[in-house]
């Protein structure tokens, strides 16, 4: 990437529409140089868009903004991949080989390619992730240089339904005319901001508490083993707030500042607005809860890790800041919860903006980013220049040109006359006469 150019990501939320444009140096460390984020409304549903013109004209307001801030136009973005469809699923690509020659990485390349290309019936392949080799069977970490009669790859891939790209696509190029630099699995970008080496090893669950869905994405042994999306997020918990009587601008703000789980969930803090039934209220909030955990538990169960996990729970998204959460998910789950914290490895700035939930999948994205999003301006062309073309004299015959050599100045004066004028002597006078109009005095 160029010193002078930038990278830019883009996180279409259920709740905001966020991007942010920083500047990554050779060692990869990022600075955040703009920041911006922008109300979703209801153009963005489940993480995936709905109102392919609506979303196009915020992502234009959000492109602008950015803009406004840094001086430099944006020519293209990172854009994150979420949506209740999203799910991980094991696939292997076999290749054999005469147990002489080492292994390449052109070798290793291939099959990836390979992988990448597979996609399942009404489903579209959106990312590829690290896989787990194996020479003859058995498991090998590095298996470049080593020889083998067959080499195994076993890859998870991020499937979704292709809608999630397609209007991407369209909202994104054919409208806001910003050109797509690369698709990234949101969950998966914000794992690798917020993860520490030891909790992939060891095993954890990162939970995306996200306002429409709610993402559980298991690590172990470094790599990610399993992934699937819950349809209900804290956008579904302000719904049931709405239905004790308050607009959706009361009931989101009521959810934030009231808003409690567990065994204190009646006890407030500070004073409550008198059209608060603070009772009532964390008992809606609490329901919901119990049905989005129990829903995360036993998705835990099914991918066969829930005995697996010693780094316990992780908890990241702008639902996952609820009051009491920590010690009621533990409770439930029987397992230590903690909500994330993004490395400041990966970023040397902007520290607001890493303790804020709502950029966690916009920042992760920039990790990914490696292509130059700055707009190329084109040099505007240089207007044509007016040659007159050179006149062709026509050939004399031989008494014409011995009476032009005897009396020049009797050609000239015909030319005064008006008789015989030339090409060039036409041009010359409409020089003369632009002069004329056009002189210093005036």
């Amino acid at each position: 990437m160029e010193q002078a150019g930038f990278i830019v990501g883009i996180d279409l939320g259920t709740s905001k529409i966020v991007g942010v444009l920083g500047r990554k140096n050779e060692q990869g460390v990022i600075s955040i140089l703009a920041s911006e984020s922008i109300p979703s409304d209801s153009c963005v549903k489940y993480g995936v868009i709905y109102n392919i013109d609506e979303a196009a004209g915020k992502i234009k307001k959000l492109i602008s903004l950015l803009e406004n801030k840094t001086g430099k136009k944006i020519g293209k973005a990172y854009v994150s991949i979420a949506g209740k469809s999203l799910r991980a699923i094991e696939h292997n690509e076999t290749k054999l080989s005469d147990g002489i020659t080492p292994i390449t990485f052109a070798i290793l390349d291939s099959m990836e390619q390979q992988a990448k290309l597979n996609k399942p019936d009404f489903f579209t392949n959106y990312s590829v992730l690290a896989p787990e080799y194996y020479l003859d069977g058995k498991h090998e970490e590095d298996p470049i240089e080593k020889t083998a009669s067959t080499i195994e790859g076993r890859y998870r891939l991020v499937i979704g339904r292709p809608n999630i790209k397609n209007n991407l696509v369209k909202s994104i190029t054919d409208k806001a005319q910003i050109e797509i630099a690369g698709y990234l699995v949101g969950p998966v970008a914000a794992g690798a901001l917020v993860l520490d080496e030891a909790d992939r090893q060891t095993g954890c669950a990162l939970i995306d508490f996200g306002a429409g869905t709610t993402t559980l994405s298991i690590y172990k042994d470094g790599l990610l083993r399993y992934m699937s999306v819950i349809p209900l997020g804290g956008r579904t918990i302000t719904k049931d707030i709405q239905a004790l009587g308050f607009v959706h601008e009361s009931a989101e703000t009521y959810k934030i500042r009231y808003g409690k789980v567990g065994k204190d969930k009646n006890k407030a803090e500070g004073n409550v607005s008198p059209d608060v039934d603070l009772r009532e209220l964390n008992k809606v909030i609490q329901l919901r809860q119990d049905e989005i955990i129990l829903n995360v538990i036993n998705q835990i169960k099914l991918s066969g890790y829930g005995d697996q996990l010693e780094a316990g729970i992780i908890m990241i998204g702008g639902a996952s800041q609820m009051n009491g959460l920590i010690d009621y998910f533990s409770e439930k789950a029987q397992l230590p919860v903690k909500r994330a914290v993004a490395k400041r490895v990966y970023i040397n700035n902007a520290a607001e903006l890493l303790q804020n939930p709502l950029y966690t999948q916009a920042l992760g994205l920039l990790l990914f980013a490696n292509e130059n999003c700055e707009k190329k301006e084109e040099a505007p062309k240089a207007a044509p220049v007016y040659t007159p073309p050179t006149p062709v004299a026509e050939p004399k015959t031989e008494a014409e040109a011995v009476e032009a050599e005897e009396h020049p100045k009797k050609k000239s004066k015909k030319q005064k006359d008006g008789k015989q004028t030339t090409l060039f002597g036409f041009f010359e006078k409409i020089q003369n006469f632009g002069g004329t109009m056009f002189n210093d005095e005036e």
